[in-house]
């Protein structure tokens, strides 16, 4: 449930919910009064369900101690990457900050490492990337064909 919450931003959860009580609220009992708790309780119990709480706890404790750099500043860390960078942010992801793409931009661009920063605008948090396939199809394909055309242009001038 607290995953839940953390995936989605604070608009989409507003625009969703807001503070509406379910029907069958019973005030001062301890039961679901509001349409979040009744959502997160249902979203909740089907997790548990379908996954393996303990696999749960390796994949976040991985994502926590997984560190691209190995303790090194990222621009030195990034200095031994030799292909061109796509970064795409979501601008309500509370999980994947933007300005922390950013950081990983400006340190590709200090490096030399030719860097393309999408950001798009979405309520959607961090599930964003989930819902929003058709903008991110869209950027990945453009930048695909520019690489394309780019190693196409090369190999037409080294064959000159």
């Amino acid at each position: 449930m607290v995953g839940h919450i953390t995936y989605m931003s604070d608009a989409s959860m507003t625009e969703k919910f807001g503070r509406m009580r379910k029907r069958d609220a019973q005030p001062f009992k301890f039961t679901a009064d509001f349409e979040v708790e009744g959502y997160l309780n249902y979203r909740g119990s089907s997790f548990v369900k379908r996954f393996d709480a303990n696999s749960y706890l390796y994949i976040t404790k991985a994502m926590d101690n997984y560190d691209a750099s190995d303790g090194r500043p990222l621009q030195i860390a990034l200095e031994e990457v030799n292909a061109k960078v796509m970064v795409i942010a979501f601008e309500s992801d509370w999980l994947y900050p933007p300005y922390q793409s950013g950081e990983i931009v400006k340190a590709c661009k200090l490096c030399g490492i030719e860097a393309t920063y999408c950001r798009i605008n979405s309520s959607y948090g961090h599930d964003a990337f989930l819902l929003e396939v058709d903008e991110e199809t869209h950027l990945i394909g453009h930048f695909l064909a520019k690489l394309d055309r780019d190693s196409e242009a090369k190999a037409d001038y080294d064959r000159q």
